[in-house]
């Protein structure tokens, strides 16, 4: 039998402020959480899921033994994620491949669809593809809509249809990130990648509409979550997207350039060779 994480379980609770009442309510009872917490008495795991999830903790946060398999697997699944961020999408893809799937837990299942899917739409494959890896997360594997995959698979098929044309289909998946977004847990580097994702592409999403302002209040949110946690990954784009939205808005062009120049500074610091060939190509000098 697996020891499970109970102490990490409350500590998060605790942290977070929530009382049992506060953290069960709509999921449970809190005779069921209150079980799990003083005797360890495990709830149905869909229960335990959402539960988790509303402390921004996976499964795996509370069965923290797993076999090496798993550890090699969710350490490949982390690179690609990363990668994600710096646009190194063929070297994702190939992280991705080494993954062996048999081996995930469900967290680690949506979390390889949630990749796969956002590399088919980025790389700009089928459409169907992409929708199909998304549509594993959101009708199967977490057909609650209690963790943060589904957001990301809202955010990739809105990508997906934006880079298929469709904005009508687009911005009915964005409207419902958009709706979430300033409630988005923060509490690890993980959840602030992903934080980031969904803001950026969705501020992506309303610049290519022409919504400039919306896309400006947003990227400006992505900004201040990357100062407050210290996180420069996604600063390199936000910079970038900024100089592209203010030269739509006919800005002064010094600002214009004063945006590109930190996002240059970002993208060296971060090593984003591919953003940095994106404005080199864009001749902004």
């Amino acid at each position: 039998m697996i020891k499970m994480n109970i102490e990490r379980f409350i500590k998060a609770r605790k942290a977070l402020g929530l009382s049992q009442a506060e953290l069960c309510d709509g999921i449970c009872t809190q005779a069921t959480l209150s079980k799990f917490e003083n005797s360890g008495k495990a709830p149905a795991i869909r229960i335990l899921t959402q539960l988790c999830a509303r402390l921004s903790l996976t499964l795996d946060d509370v069965f923290p033994v797993n076999p090496p398999a798993q550890s090699q697997a969710s350490e490949l699944l982390d690179q690609a994620e990363f990668k994600l961020i710096t646009s190194e999408y063929d070297s994702a893809s190939t992280d991705l491949a080494g993954v062996n799937f048999s081996d995930l837990s469900t967290n680690g299942q949506m979390q390889y669809y949630f990749v796969k899917g956002y590399l088919t739409a980025l790389l700009e494959k089928p459409i169907a593809d992409a929708l199909y890896y998304f549509n594993l997360i959101l009708n199967d594997l977490d057909d609650t809509h209690s963790t943060i995959f589904t957001q990301l698979a809202y955010t990739g098929s809105g990508i997906a249809y934006s880079h298929n044309n469709e904005n009508q289909k687009s911005e009915f998946f964005f409207q419902k990130v958009f709706d979430d977004l300033h409630t988005l847990p923060l509490n690890d580097n993980k959840a602030i990648w992903r934080a980031l994702n969904m803001v950026f592409y969705t501020a992506q999403y309303f610049a290519h509409v022409k919504d400039y302002e919306t896309s400006d209040s947003l990227l400006k949110y992505g900004y201040e979550i990357c100062a407050t946690n210290h996180v420069t990954y996604y600063s390199a784009r936000i910079c970038y997207r900024l100089a592209q939205n203010a030269l739509a808005e006919g800005k002064p062009k010094s600002d214009v350039i004063d945006m590109v120049n930190d996002a240059k500074a970002f993208a060296r610091m971060n090593n984003n060779q591919h953003l940095l060939e994106m404005i080199k190509a864009d001749n902004w000098d």
